[in-house]
């Protein structure tokens, strides 16, 4: 007779089993919290934007391809290298002549810095041998302008050796070969027009010299650096690169604007993607999180500070007046002008705004900058300072506020051409934005072409959003949906990360012990991670094929600029960034947050909320 063995009856899980259920089930329960919680983050603040807007190289031949990844791969290295000027200026330094004599330049800048001109030069050329003849007459004046300071030079560098004597004329050999294959190229373009395969054949081999024309120019310059170190004599390239730098830094400016616009538009993925996750929320705990975080900014902002606010309103109440109207005309412009529907189109018109108004806002100094540099070439060439006497009678003070106004007032009356001949997409999307960032670059010019000092309260902007949602809240509290709970809480938070202008970059940064020029340095990645879409596209004036070259081209000569003004200790980005902030940055915050936050005429939808309705 067999005896049973006593067990679970039929149907029980035994213990083990019952815990190990209970752990896959705990282990799920928080797989989802944290993708409920992280997963926006990453997808909408990172992969989608990469995803969209990343730089592509597919439509280049195999020798492009290869240039512009030397040229990305040497982009990379400067960004890394701007935020570790320490380890380079730990070694022997050259110092610095002219206006800058009591600065030094590390010894192993030099080359990186010669290296990483000639591929940006490179780049440049190579894409505008593939533009139209326009283009590549403009490409040839910028080089003039920027380039002679470097290569035309009457006397030479040093006597003893051959290239020492002749260093200065195989130099300037260099210099017109790149201008001549530029302006030779736009001249051939009608004759080669309706022959293709002649046209690449002759391109090809355009390209080759005016690469081993630059190779020439800057070679030779490292070559006579090296020469004069062997010899023992006092070198003279690290004093004549930086006068050249000196000259043409205002080309970095439009990347530097650019860098702080990309920097908002980041806060305000961030903001979104922070926000998501209390979607799920029943609409009592909404009001709770929406509660506590006005509790928050207003004990953060208001109380802590009451003593500054104190004395800005006793010293300075004309410039929180001046910011309060500011900001309720930002807003009005902003309801009257976003009121259409979103569509595919947002994101290159997003684009196209953003380094458009940088160009505008840069155009004073950029100006000077071509008229000087072009006039040295004149007077070292042909002994006639005209253009220089142009530049110094030049009214800069009035181009840079009644004349940018001007250029202001054309631009929005473009604006509400593109709304009026588009019924929707990508003329609707620009034109909005044109127009925002138009009525609030304007109405801060007027004041300084009167010569009114309003000022302007930075803080203000944040503390009038603050109070702006707290009034909506308590008056519509009961009518409001529980999307426009969420909309509400997205914009406290992107007001918040905007008014700080990167400082949470700086913050984490500067916990791994980094500058605070890391938000340069994350606003230039990030533009070319997410905000380069537009040079994937063609044009009549500008194909698919150039314009990824000149933009990693311009690119990579900013950075180069930038990477010599930091390591030589020259003056910071600092106030160039908080301009692109005052006059483009605020009011594109605005605009996105109503294309992006407060979306009217739409259903509700992933990336979009209405803040009214039942």
């Amino acid at each position: 007779m067999t005896t049973a063995t006593p067990g679970p009856a039929h149907g029980a899980r035994a213990p083990g089993a019952a815990d190990a259920g209970a752990h896959s089930a705990g282990t799920t329960r928080l797989r989802r919290l944290v993708t409920l919680a992280v997963g926006p983050l990453w997808v909408r603040t990172f992969r989608d934007p990469v995803r969209e807007g990343h730089l592509r190289l597919d439509g280049l031949s195999a020798a492009e391809r290869q240039l512009a990844r030397f040229g990305l791969v040497t982009l990379a290295l400067l960004l890394g290298s701007v935020l570790f000027t320490g380890l380079w200026r730990a070694g022997a330094l050259y110092q610095l002549t002219g206006n800058h004599e009591f600065q030094f330049v590390p010894v192993t800048v030099l080359p990186l810095a010669l290296i990483g001109l000639l591929l940006a030069w490179s780049l440049v050329c190579w894409g505008a041998l593939a533009a139209s003849p326009a283009v590549r007459v403009v490409v040839a004046v910028l080089y003039v302008a920027t380039g002679s300071t470097v290569a035309i030079s009457g006397a030479t560098f040093g006597l003893g050796t051959w290239i020492l004597e002749h260093g200065t004329s195989v130099m300037r050999a260099g210099f017109y070969a790149t201008v001549g294959v530029l302006l030779v190229s736009a001249l051939l373009h009608p004759l080669l027009r309706p022959r293709p395969r002649a046209r690449r054949w002759v391109t090809a081999g355009l390209r080759v010299v005016v690469l081993l024309a630059l190779l020439t120019q800057y070679g030779t310059l490292l070559w006579v650096h090296v020469t004069t170190e062997r010899e023992g004599f006092p070198t003279p390239v690290p004093a004549v690169l930086d006068n050249s730098v000196d000259l043409t830094n205002s080309l970095l400016l439009p990347l530097v604007y650019v860098a702080a616009i990309t920097v908002i538009d980041f806060a305000l993925d961030v903001s979104t993607s922070v926000t998501e996750p209390v979607r799920v929320l029943p609409r009592a705990w909404l009001l709770v999180i929406l509660g506590a975080l006005l509790a928050i900014k207003l004990v953060r902002q208001v109380v802590l500070r009451w003593d500054q606010w104190q004395t800005e309103l006793t010293y300075q109440p004309q410039a929180v007046v001046r910011t309060a109207v500011m900001v309720v005309l930002v807003v009005v412009v902003v309801l009257a002008a976003t009121r259409f529907a979103p569509s595919d189109d947002y994101a290159l018109a997003k684009e196209r705004a953003m380094y458009g108004l940088s160009l505008l806002l840069a155009a004073p100094l950029l100006l000077s900058s071509l008229i000087v540099g072009i006039g040295l070439y004149v007077l070292t060439q042909f002994e006639w300072n005209g253009l220089i006497d142009v530049n110094d009678a030049m009214p800069y003070g009035f181009v840079g506020t009644e004349g940018l106004l001007i250029a202001n007032v054309a631009l929005v009356a473009f604006g509400f051409w593109l709304m009026r001949r588009s019924e929707g997409g990508f003329g609707d999307e620009l034109g909005s934005a044109l127009i925002v960032v138009g009525v609030w670059f304007g109405a801060q010019l007027i004041p300084s072409a009167l010569d009114l000092g309003l000022g302007f309260s930075y803080a203000s902007v944040d503390v009038l959003v603050t109070l702006g949602v707290l009034g909506l809240l308590v008056a519509r509290w009961r009518r409001l949906s529980n999307g426009a709970l969420v909309a509400m809480a997205t914009l406290l938070t992107f007001s918040w990360l905007v008014n700080a202008r990167g400082d949470y970059i700086s913050f984490v940064g500067g916990l791994l012990g980094l500058p605070a020029i890391l938000v340069v340095v994350f606003g230039v990645v990030l533009t070319l991670a997410s905000g380069a879409s537009f040079a994937s596209n063609g044009s009549r004036r500008l194909p698919a094929d150039a314009r990824p070259l000149l933009f990693v081209g311009y690119l990579l000569l900013s950075v180069v600029l930038l990477f010599w003004i930091t390591v030589s200790h020259e003056p910071g980005q600092d106030q160039d960034s908080l301009s692109a902030f005052y006059f483009i940055g605020l009011p594109m915050a605005a605009w996105l947050a109503g294309r992006r936050i407060v979306v009217r005429g739409a259903p509700d939808e992933a990336s979009t909320v209405k803040v009214t309705g039942p």
